[in-house]
């Protein structure tokens, strides 16, 4: 009787997965900023009388913040791209773990992804990565708080495990499709600390696409419409006025046009 008692307790006290509070890992886009619509310089042929500087300009200040955050994040954007094809096992205490092996550019990694019910609206995550011929000498690269309903993430990179580099805020709306992505250089004690640029998508917008870019030296606002990519600037610091500078569309060539 005593031994039947003790199975009996060992099974209902056994820490059984809360499936409805299994976390759902969101997508990508929630830590990689959309930057493809500034990926090539205008095509300009010898002698041409046309401008494209204010396009230019956008490309060049696009382009700085896609190479700065792709140093930071290659690697674990990549790890936790692989996550999102993974099975997470339970580990009991309303925590769930993803561990796999990746390779990216021929190197080879062991990736350790947790995730922990904060509440019912949201749960936190955080990822190692070491080299799979290291599997115990994993350093945190990121950590986060997501919301069940994919709403909202925050995401902090660090460097060599503890220092703060890039936090990361992502929403969105799935009824609208607006969404936002944010980057904030966070490192402490640089010049550029607290500099963030700032993506946003507002459909049916004539200019349904937005960066806010803020620096050291000044702010940069640019704004276009992610089909014909007609867009324009506005930085009082470059340009040494608040006006608007603008662009045309991709079909003619991205040159400078007088704005409307």
């Amino acid at each position: 009787m005593v031994l039947t008692a003790a199975l009996m307790f060992a099974t209902l006290s056994c820490d059984k997965e809360p499936v409805d509070q299994r976390p759902e890992l969101p997508p990508v886009e929630s830590m990689m900023m959309d930057f493809s619509d500034f990926s090539e310089q205008p095509a300009t042929s010898k002698g041409t009388i046309n401008s494209h500087q204010n396009f230019t300009r956008s490309y060049f200040t696009v382009g700085f913040w896609n190479i700065s955050a792709t140093v930071v994040s290659a690697l674990p954007v990549a790890a936790y791209a692989h996550a999102l094809q993974q099975e997470a096992e339970y580990l009991g205490d309303n925590t769930w773990e993803w561990s796999y092996d990746f390779s990216l550019n021929g190197a080879s990694y062991a990736a350790t992804l947790n995730a922990m019910r904060l509440s019912n609206e949201e749960f936190s995550v955080d990822m190692s990565i070491a080299m799979s011929a290291f599997p115990n000498q994993g350093v945190k690269w990121f950590d986060g708080v997501v919301r069940y309903d994919h709403t909202r993430a925050d995401w902090t990179f660090y460097k060599d495990g503890e220092i703060p580099v890039l936090e990361i805020g992502w929403n969105k709306d799935f009824e609208t499709e607006a969404a936002d992505l944010t980057y904030t250089y966070a490192e402490p004690d640089q010049k550029e600390s607290s500099s963030f640029i700032m993506w946003k998508y507002l459909p049916g917008m004539p200019y349904d696409a937005a960066y806010m870019v803020s620096m050291a030296d000044g702010v940069c606002d640019i704004q276009w419409n992610t089909s014909s990519l007609e867009g324009r600037i506005m930085e009082p610091v470059f340009f040494g006025d608040n006006a608007w500078h603008c662009w045309d569309s991709h079909a003619n060539g991205l040159a400078d046009i007088e704005c409307e």
